[in-house]
């Protein structure tokens, strides 16, 4: 694959990507409910704008399938629980899987008893974690989530990837208005970030690389970035990443605590194999050493439906609020993401992720036409 500086981004329909991610899955074995539920939490990221969380995050179960290190054939259980808490064991199946069916045991406990929290251990990547928030936002409650990762970032002041590039999410629910979504990564770059600017021939947003001779910062991947043969998204980078300020910092380490400290035999990113690289091999152990999902039910102290015209006050104040030159329209997070799974509208795809994601349907005996063509019919 080429630097693409001057490629124009793809258009296509989420609807049809969401079947071709479930087919994919579905001729390597995985079983419908698994296969299905990942192509929802990966179409999810496309309709919200995450490339890097939605079409080029699906190399991953793809690889991991492909290597033996994903079982697809292991269905996660609840193996611990209590009145207001759960621990999910995933048996090294797709994190998707195991998050959503952790989300919703989650949601169940909180509905009784106000708050609960749930664990998930020993799981393969979950990608953008707004999926799983939102899950509980639209049942009128709030939700966190968060997982930790390989390690992709260094310690504030060092240069070397010890920590994770850890995903955090949260959501309340909304009322006549869309809900708050935030949705973000507890570090400046990860790995897709990296590879999506080199493709691109673009610099990243700030000096997040260090050079592992000189030690000095940059912004260009280029000269760090290794790409591997036949993946668009999974790479590798000589350069570790930093921390842009030490609030950051302690941040990401706030995610380990709740995705790894106090998660019961979960280990923590530290002690996941990196680089990413190192899982083109067969493993033993998971891609994903923890998660950590927290919900509330505020209805148990308001009438139902007041937390979400509550919801709307705020948003309605924030979008109210005097715009700066240039500026049509105010935003909140995650508003854009949720109109446009209103619309299905079309999304945007990277050349390299679409080329890469073109080669997976080739390397299972399909044909993007020929999937168009059942999509259309059925």
């Amino acid at each position: 694959m080429q630097n693409e500086s001057k490629a124009s981004m793809i258009k296509e329909d989420p609807n049809f990507l969401e079947y071709c991610y479930r087919r994919v899955l579905l001729a390597l074995d995985f079983s419908n409910e698994q296969a299905k539920v990942i192509a929802h939490c990966v179409s999810d990221g496309d309709r919200n704008g995450k490339s890097t969380q939605g079409i080029g995050v699906f190399e991953i179960p793809v690889l991991l399938a492909r290597t033996g290190t994903m079982d697809v054939t292991a269905v996660p259980e609840i193996v611990d629980e209590g009145p207001t808490w759960l621990v999910v064991d995933a048996k090294r199946a797709s994190g998707q899987w195991a998050v959503t069916m952790a989300m919703e045991a989650t949601i169940n406990k909180a509905r009784e008893s106000a708050i609960a929290i749930g664990f998930v251990r020993d799981f393969n990547d979950a990608g953008a974690f707004g999926t799983y928030v939102r899950m509980a936002a639209r049942e009128g409650m709030f939700a966190m989530a968060t997982n930790n990762s390989l390690p992709l970032v260094s310690p504030w002041g060092a240069m070397q990837n010890v920590l994770s590039g850890a995903p955090f999410a949260a959501a309340t629910p909304g009322g006549e208005l869309p809900p708050i979504v935030s949705d973000i990564q507890a570090v400046e770059v990860h790995d897709g970030d990296i590879s999506e600017a080199f493709f691109q021939g673009k610099k990243l947003k700030g000096e997040y690389l260090v050079d592992p001779q000189t030690g000095e910062l940059t912004d260009d991947p280029a000269p760090y970035f290794k790409q591997m043969d036949d993946y668009g998204r999974i790479s590798d980078c000589d350069a570790p990443s930093v921390f842009g300020s030490p609030r950051m910092y302690a941040f990401n380490l706030f995610t380990e605590m709740l995705a790894g400290v106090i998660n019961p035999n979960a280990r923590m990113s530290p002690e996941i194999d990196g680089p990413p690289s190192h899982w083109l091999e067969p493993q033993t152990e998971a891609l994903t050493g923890g998660a950590c999902i927290i919900v509330i039910d505020p209805t148990h102290w308001m009438p139902a439906g007041e937390a979400g015209r509550r919801s709307d006050r705020l948003v309605s104040a924030v979008k109210s609020a005097k715009p700066r030159p240039g500026v049509d329209e105010i935003f909140l997070p995650g508003e854009r993401g949720w109109k446009a799974m209103q619309t299905a509208s079309k999304v945007d795809i990277l050349p390299a992720h679409w080329e890469s994601f073109t080669a997976i349907v080739d390397s299972v005996g399909l044909a993007i036409d020929t999937l168009r063509t059942e999509y259309v019919e059925n």
